[in-house]
């Protein structure tokens, strides 16, 4: 008899504790008024922070307000609130918790997805106080959401545990350009410095790769480090990188003859001379993400005797035109080797599926990624591992 009423009791006191948020919707109204925010932010915490995730595909925000001031949440989940018609308030508008300063927004992803999202107070933006994770981007800081079967990468979250390799940064004078340009040369663990030249190693030669926004990759992205993690865990080879920065980009990555210039018949021959390379197309990549992906198809059909590796990554919707609208980009294309990417929580993902079909109509070769994730720098630099493992030799 005792033991019946302890698990009685124990069965009452687990039923008080809500185990889903459609468990706490209906607890709620029962709960005296000024316990309500306890419970929401006891819930909370159990699960450890927000948003919780439920049925590994259910995502639901909660908020607080601020000041007096909802927020909307705005994020890749809802394309941050731009539709093909513009820019839309009411996108990421919360629903009340009645009485009380929370409201909650549900959605939902991929099982793998990960998402960038933050906070809309009227003109300020936050990231989301109760998420642990936030990651920076281009902008400034984003949370973070990872569902549940989002697989981690070392790369990316170990930064600064690899050997590291050199980085040297320094200003060029471009008779193309007519001016200076900032530009940043990586050079991998175990590059065989002036007084190993006469033995074994100094004969290794590297392959190379060019990465447009030279800037953002090196500075922002810390894709050096990137770079020695992926070398030190054997998934790419030892590479050299060349990061190039341009003046404006719109105008240089728009099929700009002096831009073209500079990088095929100035900063590549300066490289082969300077550097240990393999001087060849098939070990040579022209890399940009977003517009910069623009001006590396772009560079790879006008030179396809000096690039024969492009990786394109969420390309903008007009890139595919660099191959169809010119014959001697059609011609190109099979002689280059394409990696294509884009995120299906992108806005711009019809860039990168036009562009592979239009590779695909003639004959190039090309390898094609969709990742559950968004338009950020997080996301093109998490699968820079995809791209070289898809373009470089294996050896």
């Amino acid at each position: 008899m005792k033991r019946i009423l302890i698990a009685l009791l124990l069965t009452t006191g687990c039923s008080s504790e809500p185990a889903t948020w459609r468990d706490l919707q209906r607890l709620l109204p029962s709960i005296a008024a000024d316990q309500r925010e306890p419970a929401i932010e006891k819930f909370i915490a159990a699960r450890g922070g927000t948003p919780i995730i439920e049925n590994q595909t259910r995502m639901i925000f909660l908020v607080k307000d601020k000041d007096g001031h909802t927020p909307r949440i705005v994020g890749d989940f809802n394309a941050w609130a731009v539709t093909p018609a513009g820019y839309d308030v009411s996108i990421g508008k919360t629903t009340r918790i009645e009485g009380t300063a929370w409201s909650f927004l549900e959605s939902t992803a991929y099982t793998n997805a990960r998402l960038e999202y933050g906070l809309l107070f009227d003109k300020e933006y936050a990231i989301d106080p109760m998420n642990r994770r936030s990651v920076q981007a281009f902008a400034g800081p984003r949370s973070e959401v990872r569902m549940p079967f989002w697989v981690t990468q070392p790369e990316i979250d170990e930064l600064g545990s690899a050997p590291k390799g050199e980085v040297i940064a320094e200003t060029i004078e471009s008779r193309s350009l007519g001016g200076t340009r900032r530009v940043w040369f990586y050079l991998p663990p175990g590059y065989p410095s002036s007084s190993l030249r006469a033995s074994a190693s100094a004969e290794t030669l590297y392959p190379v790769v060019y990465v447009l926004d030279g800037a953002n990759y090196v500075e922002k992205m810390e894709v050096p480090r990137v770079l020695d993690h992926l070398i030190a865990n054997k998934t790419i080879p030892p590479v050299i990188a060349v990061f190039s920065e341009p003046a404006d980009r719109q105008e240089e990555y728009s099929r700009n003859p002096r831009w073209r210039a500079f990088i095929a018949t100035e900063l590549v021959p300066m490289v082969d001379k300077r550097f240990r390379t393999f001087p060849t197309p098939d070990h040579r990549v022209i890399l940009g993400s977003s517009l910069a992906a623009y001006g590396a198809v772009d560079l790879a059909v006008a030179a396809p005797s000096v690039f024969g590796l492009c990786a394109a990554i969420a390309p903008p919707a007009q890139t595919s035109t660099v191959v169809s609208n010119q014959a001697n980009a059609r011609a190109a294309v099979v002689s280059i080797k394409f990696f294509v990417m884009g995120g299906v929580y992108d806005s711009l993902i019809g860039g990168a599926r036009q562009l592979r079909t239009t590779l695909d109509d003639y004959q190039a070769p090309v390898t094609y990624l969709e990742v559950s994730e968004g338009h950020n720098t997080n996301t093109f630099r998490a699968h820079l591992d995809d791209a070289l493992r898809a373009l470089l030799p294996s050896s």
